[in-house]
């Protein structure tokens, strides 16, 4: 279906996005930050506070065809899965799997937020990356083996060992901007900041300024990737060089 309203919302592009429900940050981010003429839709998975991978599979297991569902109803352009934990803990094959079962039964173009922070990477050209997160110590150690079991090379990292999911909005800008150069290892070719609920793409204009290289987040990279396979090419400044310039 590709009906538009001439003088309304999404005339352009419809951008489903489907969160765990304890996000706070991604939601409203991405209809602030949204072109003129595309309009963002939401559903959400239900997920309890504690980030354990076993909860992430849960989530995944009972909530996401049903939230994917709803939002097929409003015609999106584009479907974007936007949890990076619960693609890091079940791997590479399960991310495929999902991408490739959601464009099946919906018709449409689907990416997820592991997958828009690889595509990502490679539209930047780059192959050794440092990756910081709020997360628990298990959470990032399965993300760094993810990224590593996709081909990245990964020669730095912190995290902030944030185990509540609600609370993982709750790092201020100054504490992302330290943590983002406490763990960037100087032979990267770009920093990557994970969580969709982390208000990262607050800090990616100045951590590119004072890194010299580009930062990548799951709410800038997911937001990216789902206008582009939409068809919006417009560059959005403020957030790095891959909205504004990719």
């Amino acid at each position: 279906m590709s009906k538009r309203f001439l003088n309304g919302d999404g005339w352009r592009a419809r951008i489903g996005i489907v969160v765990p429900s304890v996000n706070t940050v991604m939601e409203p981010w991405a209809h602030r930050t949204v072109p003129a003429g595309v309009s963002v839709f939401a559903s959400r998975m239900f997920i309890p506070p504690a980030t354990t991978p076993e909860a992430f599979i849960e989530m995944d297991r009972t909530e996401g065809k049903s939230a994917i569902r709803q939002l097929s109803s409003v015609f999106p352009d584009v479907i974007a899965y936007g949890c990076t934990a619960s693609s890091i803990v079940q791997g590479l094959n399960y991310d495929a799997h999902l991408r490739a079962e959601v464009e099946e039964a919906h018709q449409v173009p689907a990416t997820t937020a592991a997958h828009a922070i690889l595509t990502a990477a490679e539209t930047l050209g780059a192959a050794t990356v440092s990756i910081v997160s709020p997360y628990s110590e298990e959470v990032d150690a399965a993300e760094h083996r993810y990224f590593e079991s996709a081909g990245l090379k990964v020669r730095g990292g912190a995290h902030l060992g944030i185990t509540d999911g609600f609370l993982l909005a709750e790092p201020e800008p100054a504490t992302l901007y330290e943590l983002g150069l406490r763990g960037c290892d100087a032979r990267s070719e770009a920093l990557i900041i994970s969580c969709l609920n982390t208000r990262s793409h607050t800090v990616i204009a100045a951590l590119e300024q004072a890194l010299g290289k580009p930062v990548i987040t799951s709410t800038q990279a997911t937001l990216w990737h789902a206008l582009r396979l939409a068809g919006i090419r417009d560059g959005i400044p403020g957030f790095g060089q891959l909205l504004e310039r990719h």
